[in-house]
């Protein structure tokens, strides 16, 4: 079976930089697992925004049963979508990428055409695959039309629309649908496309429990620490980029209620502030309350997790974010706000109480007092080990494209 999908540069053999995002941490997974138990050729196409006039592909790696293509898209093309003024036609806007890529799929002849994830680029390879009369299979790793949402200050209001629009289109031409959790299913089915249920797949994201365990065991043979830790303090952590949808607001407003009340308690936060004037302000008053720590590799990530004794993600809309598996893989306490995509796991499996809101403050802090030093039940662990296991996730993958590949 050939599968052609979009890629990303970190998932390049011997790439310099870890990958990051959920998407992209799927496919260099998925792709290591297709090269080592299936012969199956996977053929992965990436974009990049350029100052040109005219869309361009280009062949950029080969190795055995993998090959790698980049498209080389003009700017203006995406800027005239994401700033549109008035709504126009996204085919025609995009009519030269969309020719390049139906082209590749003619030449290359995949079984399937598989979108990890959404957005602008994935929807060009959708137009392309419906072109070249090639099954679809689309992952929703996120819900785009809510994310558009929460950042509609970057968009015109004829822009957002027509994305939106754009991903309507993924329910009306795929094949089969893959979603991570019900919960995001259930969002998506209200708000953005309705669909009849035999088409729809509800696959966990893949998670490598026994590898993360042994990149911290590896960790603490080393004797490596994080600076700034005071064990005789209750740590909370957090790993989240700077984005409105991680929700840093509820996590300064934590902190400062902490401290008021005098609580034996310390906030480290990872992620990376951009080094940009308007975020000046908001970068003084976080670090005032809270240990800002830069990204960190996998190895640092798992030794974060030790350290701390507690995380939080208290996300406006996240569907399946990684943290949540290295905190079961690692038995660190995990706290989520209610949209967050494992709300429904964590009901229905003993886990109600590590489900809080994040709109108050005051609330926070007296629910996480009643949680303190608490271990999470074994059957929530159980569940999201058994859910979220990598080789059971990607033979589930492999049916579906068995299921619908011409």
């Amino acid at each position: 079976m050939t599968i052609l999908s979009n890629g990303f540069p970190t998932n390049m053999p011997d790439a310099e930089n870890v990958s990051q995002g959920g998407p992209a941490n799927f496919a260099r997974l998925f792709t290591s697992y297709i090269t080592a138990n299936t012969k199956d050729r996977w053929i992965g196409v990436m974009l990049q925004a350029e100052s040109i006039r005219k869309p361009r592909l280009q062949k950029i790696f080969s190795f055995p049963r993998r090959e790698y293509y980049k498209l080389y898209a003009p700017k203006s093309r995406l800027k005239a979508l994401t700033q549109a003024k008035i709504k126009k036609d996204p085919s025609r806007l995009f009519k030269g990428s969309i020719d390049q890529l139906a082209s590749l799929i003619r030449r290359q002849k995949p079984d399937v055409v598989f979108l990890n994830g959404f957005g602008i680029f994935n929807w060009l390879l959708l137009k392309a695959a419906e072109q070249a009369a090639t099954p679809v299979v689309i992952q929703h790793a996120g819900i785009w039309t809510k994310e558009l949402e929460i950042h509609k200050s970057l968009y015109t209001v004829a822009g957002r629309k027509m994305m939106a629009e754009m991903e309507k289109d993924s329910s009306r031409l795929a094949s089969a649908e893959v979603f991570l959790n019900e919960w995001s299913k259930d969002y998506y089915r209200r708000h953005v496309a309705k669909r009849a249920d035999k088409q729809t797949y509800i696959i966990p994201l893949p998670f490598d429990f026994n590898l993360f365990k042994r990149l911290s065991r590896r960790g603490q043979k080393n004797k490596l620490s994080l600076p700034g830790f005071d064990h005789q303090k209750f740590n909370i952590g957090v790993i989240a980029r700077w984005d409105e949808i991680k929700n840093h607001q509820a996590i300064l407003a934590l902190a400062k209620e902490a401290k008021r009340l005098k609580l034996p308690w310390a906030f480290h936060v990872v992620t990376s502030i951009p080094d940009l004037p308007k975020y000046e302000k908001a970068r003084r008053s976080y670090e005032r309350e809270i240990k800002v720590i830069p990204s960190l590799d996998r190895d640092g990530i798992s030794r974060f997790c030790r350290t701390v004794d507690l995380l939080l993600q208290p996300s406006l809309f996240d569907v399946s974010p990684t943290v949540v598996l290295e905190a079961v893989a690692l038995n660190t306490p995990i706290v989520i706000s209610p949209n967050v995509g494992y709300v429904h796991d964590f009901k229905t499996h003993g886990a109600e109480p590590w489900v809080i809101e994040t709109k108050n403050a005051a609330s926070m802090v007296k629910h996480i007092i009643r949680l303190a030093r608490q271990p999470m039940p074994m059957s929530i662990k159980k569940q999201l080990r058994k859910a979220h296991d990598y080789k059971r996730v990607f033979n589930a993958y492999l049916k579906v494209f068995s299921q619908v590949g011409r």
